[in-house]
């Protein structure tokens, strides 16, 4: 089966075009745009919404950290443990424990790729299960967040099976977790984000999604088709 081309380009423009026209103009925080504009560009976006949630992997566990210092978690038949000190931030799943203080997003973020150990804490966890195999999902940030730290998640996805651990980020973006299958195949498949642009709004803005798809050995790498571009 094809791969699925998904690299989606949502561009905020800071100027507006003077020319008017006959159609009903709609007044938006960014930019002048006429309400076909508006109804052509929602139409698009369910349209893609649609296709990613028929594809989309649900989880058989969600846990919050509803009281904001949970450390010790019960996932199913896992047990999850965090340990946070001023040094390091470590993760304990089952009998495997692993630290954050080496770790790096695979996806750029917004100027570059992120070191995962600014997160100290978690706020939701996941279990998804596909094709007889577990993925246990978590994601992180900072707390208390100041700034432009509070727009930032981490995610690690945990391959359950060879322990392998994978980190994403995003920034200003949606920061739901998320695995998918899109090939119908017995891999599973993560949406990266990136942020592009200026922090503070002064040049025009880019979220850019990319593709990447677990091997056989728990590892995510980013697709590519024939000629060597991204999904």
């Amino acid at each position: 089966m094809n791969k699925i081309l998904i690299i989606l380009i949502l561009t905020i423009l800071v100027s507006c075009d003077n020319r008017t026209t006959n159609n009903e103009i709609t007044q938006t925080r960014d930019k002048l745009v006429t309400k076909t504009e508006v109804n052509e560009n929602v139409d698009v976006m369910d349209k893609v919404k649609n296709h990613f949630e028929l594809r989309s992997i649900k989880p058989s566990i969600i846990i919050n950290n509803t009281e904001g210092n949970q450390t010790d978690i019960q996932l199913g038949n896992h047990k999850i443990k965090w340990f946070n000190t001023d040094d390091e931030t470590k993760i304990k799943i089952d009998n495997d424990i692993f630290t954050l203080k080496d770790k790096a997003t695979l996806n750029i973020v917004h100027y570059g790729k992120d070191t995962v150990d600014f997160a100290n804490n978690w706020d939701e966890i996941k279990l998804f299960k596909h094709n007889d195999r577990e993925y246990i999902g978590i994601r992180m940030s900072f707390s208390p967040c100041t700034g432009l730290g509070c727009s930032v998640d981490y995610f690690l996805i945990y391959d359950v099976k060879t322990k392998s651990k994978n980190f994403f980020g995003t920034f200003r973006t949606d920061n739901e977790l998320e695995l998918f299958n899109f090939n119908n195949d017995c891999k599973i498949d993560y949406l990266a984000k990136t942020y592009n642009g200026d922090a503070h709004g002064s040049t025009p803005i880019e979220f850019i999604y990319e593709l990447y798809s677990m091997d056989t050995n728990g590892q995510f790498k980013m697709q590519k088709d024939n000629g060597g571009l991204t999904y």
